[in-house]
């Protein structure tokens, strides 16, 4: 499979036409001059029954490709859900979803596909699954009552005693990167502290996956039983989707000559000039 636009996506300018930005590309809109803002969108398809559970505590993301083609795909599926950042020029998450697939074929319509392909998620009663950045195989995830910008890059989904149904889903507490509150012991509030109360800084590639931990407070490893679906909906060729979505703003690339040459007079020009 070809992986040549794999990171490569256009930073998209007012007047492009589309509806959606593209996760596999991880193309950016130029909505706010100065500032690239981006929308990954991923999933995680459980299909294995409840004996072989232990092995699904942690779940990567697949980010789909466009193509549809299975017999000559010209692109593979990325096979993990990572938020581009660096030093220079940091990402700044300030939302993420966290959702279990739900198809709903309209009765006695034309749909596609026929009859439901999804299924409900199971797994220990009380446990969680956790959305958040992977932090050498643990969640960086918070306990539920920190007000810092990690709140922002975190979601998760409790498992009930019926396992988590689909449909179900989960925002993260900062909705928007907009300040909620703020706490600082002295009376001078910098830059990082609001960007830590509105926004999670991440200065490094992010991979984001999900987890199954006992309960959100946990910052060790997945620590839950894992998750399957029932033996019913397995046999009957279902999958549970874990779908996750993350949002996040960067400082956009400085200017280059390519802004500016091709405005510029040269001598080859007829009426050029190089003075």
């Amino acid at each position: 499979m070809a992986s040549y636009t794999a990171e490569k996506g256009a930073i998209l300018h007012p007047g492009n036409q589309i509806n959606r930005l593209s996760s596999y590309n991880t193309e950016g809109v130029y909505g706010w001059p100065g500032i690239e803002a981006y929308e990954l969108i991923g999933y995680a398809k459980i299909t294995n029954k409840s004996g072989t559970k232990a092995d699904f505590k942690t779940l990567d993301l697949i980010v789909p490709s466009p193509d549809r083609r299975p017999d000559d795909r010209v692109r593979d599926d990325r096979t993990s859900m990572v938020v581009q950042a660096s030093t220079a020029r940091p990402a700044y998450i300030y939302g993420v979803s966290l959702a279990i697939g739900q198809d709903s074929p309209s009765a006695g319509e034309p749909s596609y596909p026929a009859s439901p392909l999804t299924a409900d998620i199971q797994g220990t009663n009380t446990e969680v699954l956790c959305l958040g950045g992977d932090n050498s195989g643990a969640p960086g995830l918070p306990a539920s009552t920190v007000t810092n910008g990690l709140r922002a890059a975190g979601a998760s989904l409790t498992i009930g005693a019926s396992g988590i149904a689909q449909g179900t889903s989960d925002v993260s507490a900062g909705h928007a990167p907009f300040l909620t509150s703020i706490t600082n012991s002295g009376s001078t509030y910098t830059g990082a502290d609001f960007a830590d109360a509105m926004m999670f800084e991440a200065t490094s590639d992010l991979t984001f996956k999900v987890f199954n931990m006992n309960a959100v407070a946990n910052t060790g490893a997945a620590n839950g039983d894992g998750v399957f679906i029932s033996d019913a909906d397995a046999d009957a060729g279902k999958a549970a989707y874990v779908i996750a979505r993350v949002n996040y703003l960067r400082p956009a690339a400085a200017a280059t000559f390519n802004d500016i040459v091709g405005m510029l007079d040269f001598a080859s020009q007829v009426g050029g000039t190089d003075s």
